[in-house]
């Protein structure tokens, strides 16, 4: 069983009521959520790869609308910089290190999908609140979704909301026509790192993700393709 705690912050005067149900309180951060333009934040983000979780801490500037991110790393590469946006092909990275030079890089190539779960033009919330959005809207209930209590955090009034994920397995999912890695994930609400992790054996890391990018075969006949049925951590 997996276990999601949401710390949500909201204004100090949205904690007016222990009456609220959990349902209640995600809908509000729905909405507030929706009226963000941009963000500057310290974001601590941990993520599993293979068998050790990394801890990420960076400085994220972002603007919603035209979509640019800015991160700064500060841990463990200190001083990384990434600059994209979404209307640019290329992202601006700057290694901090030899050759002491900008580069350009792919935002959806091997490079910077390494030890990464998601894309940089993740960042922010409406990729939350999507996966949100669909998880409680088809399969939730009031014993799954939990209100627990409420948090301080850095002096911050916070609700602590507890959503126990019963469903997750891993599925076999056969790739259509003209879908590549992002498609498929996009579709199914999962991540991609979790797609390639699990289908390693048909190309091998995120060469998987080129191949079916740029492949206009179709995956149920072309030889090719040593196992177009693919499996997938689904919920």
């Amino acid at each position: 069983m997996a276990r999601i705690i949401f710390l949500l912050v909201l204004s100090i005067s949205s904690l007016v009521s222990n009456a609220q149900t959990a349902m209640e309180i995600i809908v509000m951060m729905y909405q507030d959520a929706s009226k963000i333009e941009g963000f500057i934040a310290e974001i601590n983000k941990e993520e599993r790869i293979d068998d050790e979780y990394i801890v990420q801490l960076s400085q994220v500037k972002l603007n919603r609308n035209p979509y640019k991110v800015y991160i700064k790393q500060l841990a463990p590469k200190e001083g990384v910089e990434v600059l994209a946006s979404d209307n640019g092909k290329k992202a601006v990275v700057n290694l901090n290190s030899f050759p002491w030079v900008n580069i350009y890089l792919d935002p959806y190539g091997v490079l910077m999908r390494r030890n990464q779960h998601h894309l940089v033009f993740d960042s922010g919330f409406d990729l939350m609140i999507k996966v949100l959005k669909h998880e409680l809207s088809a399969k939730i209930s009031d014993e799954r979704l939990i209100r627990k209590e409420d948090e301080l955090w850095k002096g911050k009034a916070m609700y602590q909301l507890e959503l126990q994920n019963n469903d997750y397995r891993i599925v076999n999912y056969t790739v259509q026509h003209n879908e590549d890695i992002d498609i498929i994930a996009n579709k199914l609400n999962i991540n991609a790192y979790a797609i390639v992790e699990l289908n390693r054996a048909i190309d091998g890391d995120w060469e998987t993700y080129d191949y079916l990018e740029n492949s206009n075969v179709d995956p149920y006949s072309d030889p090719a393709v040593p196992n177009s049925e693919s499996h997938f951590a689904f919920d």
